[in-house]
């Protein structure tokens, strides 16, 4: 039962931890570049705060405004908040969460 329990609190807390699915794929149809520019910002500003939120806890539609609400805490410039608001939706559109 322990060990049932620690995998269950281990599987749960994948879905909060820093985790961000790479950019491995030309399925995009978005400057690959541009993604994984996002990406590296996403992981390396949020988590300078807080644990980054899973990718899937948010709606494509919250995303744009929390990103904004949250770049000046970032420090992130125009360029680099649409960079990073295109790598979640692309995430977001082109995989599914693990189940």
């Amino acid at each position: 039962m322990k060990k049932s329990l620690i995998a269950a609190l281990l599987l749960a807390a994948c879905e909060t931890s820093n985790y961000a699915p790479p950019i491995t794929s030309t399925r995009y149809n978005v400057d690959l570049a541009r993604l994984e520019r996002g990406r590296t910002l996403f992981v390396r500003r949020c988590i300078e705060c807080h644990t980054l939120p899973a990718i899937w806890k948010y709606s494509r539609e919250d995303w744009p405004k929390i990103v904004n609400d949250m770049s000046r805490r970032a420090s992130l410039k125009q360029a680099e908040r649409e960079a990073v608001i295109a790598y979640i939706l692309a995430v977001r559109k082109n995989e599914k969460p693990a189940r």
